[in-house]
């Protein structure tokens, strides 16, 4: 029995190795005739108690093909491939960029600027408002939607990522707006940007650090919207800009919508998961123990 244990536990053990995070993200660009309702259905988590009011979704972002600005992507499961960094996990949905959104696999440059050859789509009037400054190559998804008795909140995982790391003052801008009112703010009161730097996982050129483009980017995010309850039809608009300039790209990974109830609303802090190494530490402490007590025996 001691024996068969013992084996259970080194078996524990490297399956816990052998299933490391893979970098396994894969992004899918979005150019068809109906990018709204394609983006809307990605959004999703299973079972989200969530209604879209038929045909209130709308779109704004560049679909031509080689231009593409937003996408659907899948397994967002991201470590570094040297050097210090957190895994960085988020649900399957959807990406809006300020720029393009076929994203090289690697951090190619501290510059990543799509806008310069690509026509812009325009100010964004609700991140202008928020931010204060002049808005550029806004990418937003917007719709109607009812919810499920009991709810008075929506909630998503997002990752914000950005070229604007770590140099630039000037700053990209993402809002979640529910209701008309913006939840996206880091812990602290901070608009959604590429500052606070503490805010983010750092991914300096050259370094073979994280599997994608930009220089920074945040660990995976909860953000709650209140409903307003004097209201039975509710709206959603996600959204993503430039501010002051229409260079150094930025963008949202944004998945996992579903309804909830909170008294809050803002970014939550989600309880971390136990990390791969912290499980295996737990298997060997348990090969430890069960060695320690087969000698005493």
């Amino acid at each position: 029995m001691k024996t068969k244990l013992l084996a259970s536990l080194s078996i524990g053990a490297a399956a816990m190795l052998s299933t490391a995070p893979a970098h396994a993200l894969f992004i899918n660009v979005v150019n068809d005739p109906d990018p709204a309702n394609t983006l809307v259905s990605a959004l999703f988590g299973a079972n989200s108690g969530i209604n879209v009011v038929a045909g209130s979704a709308s779109f704004v972002g560049r679909t031509t093909v080689g231009q593409e600005q937003s996408a659907t992507y899948t397994n967002f499961n991201l470590s570094p491939n040297s050097g210090p960094g957190a895994t960085i996990t988020n649900p399957n949905g959807i990406l809006l960029t300020t720029g393009n959104a076929n994203l090289p696999t690697s951090n190619t440059t501290n510059s990543y600027s799509n806008a310069l050859s690509q026509p812009g789509t325009g100010s964004n009037a609700q991140l202008s408002a928020l931010s204060g400054q002049s808005t550029h190559d806004q990418n937003y998804l917007t719709f109607e939607f009812t919810v499920e008795a009991g709810f008075n909140a929506i909630l998503a995982n997002f990752v914000f990522a950005s070229d604007e790391f770590p140099t630039q003052t000037v700053t990209d801008i993402f809002g979640f707006f529910v209701d008309g009112i913006n939840y996206a703010f880091f812990p602290g009161g901070a608009l959604v940007s590429n500052i606070p730097q503490a805010n983010f996982q750092n991914n300096p050129v050259g370094a073979d650090g994280y599997p994608i483009e930009y220089n920074g980017l945040t660990t995976s995010l909860l953000v709650q919207g209140l409903l307003d309850p004097t209201l039975t039809t509710h709206t959603l608009t996600i959204a993503i800009a430039d501010t002051s300039d229409n260079i150094y790209d930025s963008a949202v990974f944004i998945g996992g919508l579903r309804a909830g109830t909170g008294s809050g609303g803002g970014i939550i802090n989600p309880v971390p998961e136990p990390s791969i190494l912290g499980l295996l530490g737990v298997g060997l402490a348990g090969l430890g123990a069960l060695r320690a007590r087969r000698r005493k025996d």
